[in-house]
């Protein structure tokens, strides 16, 4: 078909290649057509002709004679792109059956590890529908009204655009967690990073009845848990995971936790969880329970799947496919760092991005950096925020060092250790909130600031 008419390649350009073909010789005139494509040479019989002589090939496929018995088998170059399809669903079949072939003889010859072969197998598989399903090309004015149409539907409801966070300045600063987005929250250990995804996880679920899933590589359900219950009943945490608490506390537990029983939050404790097994499970859980926000804790426990020696290249790999994946699902994912040593060795002990651990990968893939900052675990006494002095007891920093489509900024909070618990810092006399928030917004926050000021919040 493509032989007969011209315009026919251009139809099929974005899905044609000579790996659909099975038949060598096919495969040979394929290559040929591409190629006279990219150079934008006419494509027919005779430039075909030519371009498999140049390839020394015309005596493989049998000369001319194999080229016009092709284009004497069709009778209409009508529903291409339909053909096409069918060829690619051949393809596949044909793949499938080759990458399991190979993964049985591994399996049966043993001295593989079955859970290697399994993320081998799965990663080839989803390789191979990334070459058929492609993205279509979308006009800017299809582009442009939908965003009017979003952006119409935000304002109607009066809500926020993103997952909203319930901590009042976070929101003001990010307008909620954005589709597509990758947002990376790095700390050294001991900084609250696992307390403030808990939050993140827990308010939006309870407050909003946003469906969330939560990604525990380091801490089991069960201590998890014991920290949500302890965020809404105020019984101190350690207590509620060692299992010492007293039949009173155990009842105001109960009575404090009933919206745990119909939030819509999901739970994985899965260790060393591989990133083919994370898609997987966060593919069923946007599909079947409409789940608008990923947060995973965290990255360096994570596992390629991959055959990679290098971890910095692992942790690379792992950094690009959570950015794919929030691309694909078009909601928020969220996940955990750790930093290096290096921030021990400032006299401020404040983070910044090149303390990201073990790849620089990290800072690139991620919309938005945010590092947790308690000044009071290092011995400060006082802390500055936009020329205000604070207290640094209790105080929790998030500062909001990279930020692809917003701006940059530190917000004060508020850590409360006995529950493990970041909430929104009060401030006396609203001194601080009436301020420019943060040194690099040039914008004015007040009328935002005093109606979220407002809000009845638990948190």
């Amino acid at each position: 078909a493509v032989m007969l008419e011209q315009s026919a390649i251009h139809e099929i350009a974005g899905d044609f290649t000579e790996k659909l073909f099975n038949c060598e010789k096919h495969k040979v005139v394929a290559r040929a057509i591409l190629n006279l494509f990219v150079a934008d040479t006419q494509i027919d019989i005779l430039t075909i002709h030519n371009e498999i002589k140049r390839m020394d090939k015309i005596n493989f496929i049998g000369g001319v004679t194999f080229i016009t018995e092709l284009t004497s088998r069709i009778a209409s170059t009508a529903h291409l792109q339909t053909h096409v399809k069918i060829l690619q669903q051949f393809w596949l079949s044909r793949y499938i059956n080759t990458i399991c072939a190979d993964s049985r003889f591994r399996l049966y010859n043993g001295g593989h590890d079955i859970f290697d072969v399994y993320a081998e197998l799965t990663q080839k598989l989803e390789d191979a529908l990334k070459d058929i399903i492609r993205h279509e090309v979308n006009s800017i004015r299809d582009i442009h009204i939908a965003s009017v149409k979003k952006s119409l539907e935000v304002i109607n409801s009066g809500s926020i655009a993103g997952v909203t966070t319930s901590l009042r300045l976070v929101d003001n600063l990010t307008n909620g967690w954005q589709p597509s987005d990758l947002i990376v929250i790095a700390g050294r250990s001991g900084m609250g990073k696992t307390a403030l995804a808990v939050q993140l996880a827990l308010n939006p679920a309870i407050n909003q009845n946003t469906p969330i899933a939560l990604f525990s590589l380091e801490m089991s359900k069960e201590q998890l848990v014991g920290r949500m219950q302890s965020c809404l009943s105020g019984v101190d945490v350690s207590r509620i995971i060692k299992k010492q608490i007293t039949r009173p506390e155990l009842e105001q537990i109960d009575n404090s936790c009933k919206a745990l029983y119909s939030a819509p939050l999901f739970i994985d404790d899965t260790p060393s969880l591989s990133l083919t097994e994370l898609k997987m499970k966060a593919r069923k859980l946007v599909r079947d329970n409409k789940v608008k926000l990923i947060i995973i804790d965290y990255l360096q426990l994570m596992k390629s799947g991959l055959n990679i020696k290098v971890r910095e290249q692992e942790v690379a790999e792992i950094s690009k496919g959570l950015k794919a994946l929030a691309k694909e699902l078009q909601i928020p994912v969220i996940a955990l760092s750790q930093l290096s040593r290096a921030v021990e060795q400032r006299p401020d002990k404040k983070p910044q991005l090149s303390d990201l651990r073990e790849s620089g990968q990290i800072e690139q893939d991620a919309d938005m950096v945010v590092f947790c900052y308690r000044p009071e675990y290092y011995g400060i006494t006082d802390y500055e925020v936009g020329n205000t002095n604070f207290d640094a007891k209790g105080l929790f920093m998030f500062i909001v060092s990279k930020h692809r489509n917003g701006a940059l900024g530190e917000v004060p909070l508020t850590f409360i250790e006995q529950q493990t618990k970041v909430v929104n810092k009060d401030f006396e006399h609203n001194t601080f909130e009436q301020r420019k928030i943060y040194p690099q917004v040039e914008q004015n926050t007040n009328v935002l600031l005093s109606k979220a000021n407002n809000e009845d919040l638990p948190f």
